[in-house]
């Protein structure tokens, strides 16, 4: 697939197989994903302004229960496969949740096709962060003797740098609406790409720095890794 974003993540991932110093400095780092973080939700809330209460209710309730069962399914599957509990429960909670990074790669995909999305999807990005960390954690926990505090662990996804941005910007995006949210358009949304294309610069390089620990990893979680999305 010939797309700039694409390209972008190759080019990064040669330049750390070539060790290249190509660098992203970690507060443009920063910066970069505080931004996509804003672009998605102002965008996403703006648009949430013309849906409905009722039938968002039920979508939501439904993405919850999919951030409960998938983490499940994946840490059935890697402890069938012999790996331990922690590390089973922590690849599960991000199986449950998604990244915020994949999100904004696939949306722009399906822009580039003219294929249109649901409005709602970014905020159901946030949702699932939320009951995907408190399964993880709970798994973790159980059989370890150690307690998990629920309230605790709500609290810190929800106040989490990303789950607060992107919550914070639809909400932004759904009180001011399209209209509002106009002026700051051309720094949020024709800017939105090419930031994305940095941001997968960035991750080419720490892919590409990882690589060699797939021969440690094994095969059964290379193939978990292929195949479970």
């Amino acid at each position: 697939m010939l797309d700039p974003v694409v390209l972008f993540f190759i080019l990064g991932v040669l330049a750390r197989l070539l060790r290249s110093d190509l660098r992203v400095p970690e507060p443009l780092y920063d910066a970069l994903s505080i931004y996509l973080l804003l672009a998605l939700g102002l965008k996403g809330g703006a648009e949430l302004a013309n849906v409905g209460g009722a039938s968002l209710a039920g979508q939501t309730l439904a993405a919850i229960a999919m951030g409960c069962i998938l983490p499940l399914l994946a840490f059935a599957i890697l402890r069938a496969g012999r790996i331990d509990r922690v590390n089973a429960a922590a690849i599960s909670a991000h199986y449950g949740s998604v990244s915020v990074v994949t999100f904004a790669a696939a949306l722009t995909y399906l822009n580039t096709k003219s294929v249109a999305s649901e409005p709602t999807m970014p905020f159901f990005v946030a949702v699932l962060e939320v009951p995907a960390l408190l399964v993880g954690v709970l798994l973790a926990r159980l059989g370890t003797g150690r307690r998990a505090h629920v309230g605790h662990i709500v609290r810190d996804a929800l106040v989490g740098k990303s789950v607060m941005l992107l919550l914070g910007a639809l909400a932004i995006g759904a009180l001011l609406g399209p209209q509002g949210v106009a002026p700051v358009k051309p720094f949020f949304s024709d800017l939105f790409k090419g930031v994305l294309c940095l941001f997968m610069l960035e991750l080419g390089l720490v892919a590409g720095a990882k690589l060699k620990e797939l021969r440690r990893a094994g095969a059964f979680l290379a193939a978990f890794a292929l195949v479970v999305p």
